[in-house]
């Protein structure tokens, strides 16, 4: 096909938006790269016309469909399904595995058959042929070095060169430190990124990228495809750019529905009960919307559903759901004046509040159903704060029962005091009370 002006631009602002996005343009955000007005689709349509089956193709009456035949060697394209998450699938699978009695051997854990399946569709989406196909190619493939296989090569930076998931029969040190324990492993995986990510931010002292990224999925866990772009290209993500693609996918990947529902606490899009009625996967936030008797969300249709991402569901059970307390109780002490600071020094703690002359709180803000003493041993008092807390919401004493229990815990937790939310209010008031009064 010959070279045309309008060919050659297409291919270019194409192969930038793909270096950059995961999705494909709509036709108006295509016409914005090429800086085209909006009332010269017809004329970039029939351009793209002219290019298809050779530059470019698509699929019909399906919104974000267009894709390069053939991307631009020069730029090395991500991997569509990240390489880290698959290999704790299997790294877990095989752990599982190995635990299960001679009576079960036959069971493939739901870990390994969903890493099995990922490795082979990041083979085919990379070009790369060597994942195995089945469970005998992967015990052979298991032993050998994973710099082997190149999408692994590809994205872990300091990936040894003889390190596999099997070594002399038995798994590896590699395998052990990457399974991920718990009966949820899907959602187990998907945590793990916010772990990753706080320990990408603490080793290279990303604080301010890191403290956006959290308010990002908490604030924000629906985003239109505009404002996921924003996102995507803003300076104070950028840092984390390869994190909160992670964290967002497709929302018509998430679920299926004629018309998408939205929780009005957490805003997450709700899911069928068994009984066709909806609510949201927080029954958390079922409880509260009703006592708070919060406004309905708009509902979507499924047309619309193409123009948005959400966080995946482990992003939203282990990021959204406890950051919103966070988020409630900074706000109600930001209000009354005070420097609150949100997860200080990379998640240290929640909330570093501070009242000036040396008067500093130290909060970790809890949304537990039931009280762990082991759990609780985990928060270090500060000795260089005047207070460190652990907080949880109101709405749970009711089976937490804190006022009851704290008298008894506190001993042992070396200076750390229990309190609710009102509570805390409470005491930020009286100390401002006592400034204002001296």
């Amino acid at each position: 096909m010959p070279v045309t002006r309008h060919r050659q631009r297409i291919l270019e602002v194409l192969r930038d938006w793909f270096s950059k996005y995961d999705y494909s343009p709509t036709l108006e955000e295509l016409c914005g790269e090429l800086g085209k007005s909006p009332k010269h689709r017809a004329t970039v349509q029939r351009w793209l016309q002219t290019m298809r089956g050779t530059d470019v193709d698509w699929d019909d009456n399906m919104a974000r469909s267009i894709r390069l035949l053939h991307p631009d060697p020069t730029v090395q394209s991500q991997p569509q399904l990240p390489v880290v998450d698959t290999l704790r699938y299997l790294a877990t699978g095989l752990t599982e595995w190995e635990g299960l009695s001679d009576d079960s051997d036959k069971v493939i854990p739901e870990a390994l058959r969903l890493g099995l399946s990922r490795a082979y569709l990041t083979s085919l989406l990379q070009g790369d042929e060597e994942a195995p196909q089945n469970l005998p190619e992967f015990i052979d493939w298991a032993n050998r070095p994973l710099a082997e296989w190149q999408p692994a090569k590809k994205e872990l930076k300091y990936l040894a060169d003889d390190v596999s998931l099997i070594e002399d029969g038995l798994l590896s040190e590699f395998t052990l430190q990457w399974h991920i324990e718990g009966s949820d492993t899907e959602r187990q995986v998907q945590e793990k990124l916010l772990n990753d990510v706080r320990l990408e931010c603490k080793q290279y002292q990303k604080e301010e990228a890191y403290r956006e990224f959290r308010k990002l999925i908490i604030t924000q866990p629906v985003l239109r495809y505009r404002e996921y772009r924003q996102v995507m290209t803003s300076s104070a993500l950028r840092p984390v750019r390869d994190f909160v693609s992670s964290a967002y996918i497709d929302l018509r990947k998430l679920q299926s529905e004629d018309v998408y529902r939205f929780c009005p606490r957490c805003k997450y899009p709700q899911r069928r009960k068994s009984d066709n009625s909806y609510g949201c996967r927080s029954p958390e936030c079922d409880r509260l919307g009703r006592e708070l008797k919060l406004n309905p969300i708009p509902t979507i249709s499924v047309e619309e559903a193409d123009e948005y991402k959400v966080v995946t569901p482990g992003i939203h059970r282990y990021g959204t759901i406890p950051g919103i307390w966070e988020i409630d109780l900074y706000q109600q002490l930001s209000q009354l004046g005070i420097r609150v600071t949100l997860w200080p020094e990379i998640d240290e703690y929640d909330l570093l509040v501070d009242f000036g002359h040396k008067q500093r709180w130290g909060i970790d803000v809890k949304d537990w159903s039931y009280l762990d003493r082991e759990r609780l041993e985990k928060v270090k008092y500060r000795s260089e704060l005047k207070a460190t807390y652990v907080v949880f919401p109101d709405a749970n004493e009711h089976y937490l029962r804190i006022r009851v229990v704290r008298d008894r815990l506190e001993p042992e937790l070396g200076g750390v005091k229990l309190r609710l939310i009102s509570e805390i209010i409470d005491a930020a008031k009286a100390i401002l009370e006592g400034k204002n009064h001296a």
